[in-house]
């Protein structure tokens, strides 16, 4: 009976250490809905330019689709920065902005100059 716990104990044991660890939501990036004044096209070009123009080390790719435009920016080396989803809402755009960085300053300040204009 004693070496069966024991038994039980190592091999729970060896399983928790074999899991994969919990992601961490929030830790480093953000998910912000956000109204811009721009239709989808345009804010995306907007916001990608911005992203850019933010830091050479980025490159951002638009995605137009109708009523709707994507972004996708990258690090140069390919890792994800960031994106933006911008639905038509009225005359302009309801923007979905996923940010997975971490910033020294307030995420509202980097925020802002993303859409700066848009």
């Amino acid at each position: 009976m004693r070496y069966t716990t024991i038994a039980a104990f190592i091999l729970s044991a060896v399983l928790a250490g074999c899991s994969s660890p919990a992601r961490q939501t929030g830790a480093a990036g953000s998910r912000d809905t956000v109204r811009v004044q721009q239709p989808p096209d345009k804010a995306a070009a907007c916001f990608a330019r911005n992203a850019e123009e933010h830091s050479g080390a980025l490159v951002a790719e638009v995605y137009p689709r109708g009523d709707s435009a994507e972004v996708i920016v990258r690090v140069k080396n390919g890792v994800f920065y960031g994106s933006g989803n911008f639905q038509r809402a009225g005359s302009g755009s309801s923007a979905t902005i996923v940010l997975n960085v971490k910033t020294t300053g307030r995420r509202s300040d980097l925020m802002d100059a993303l859409l700066e204009g848009c």
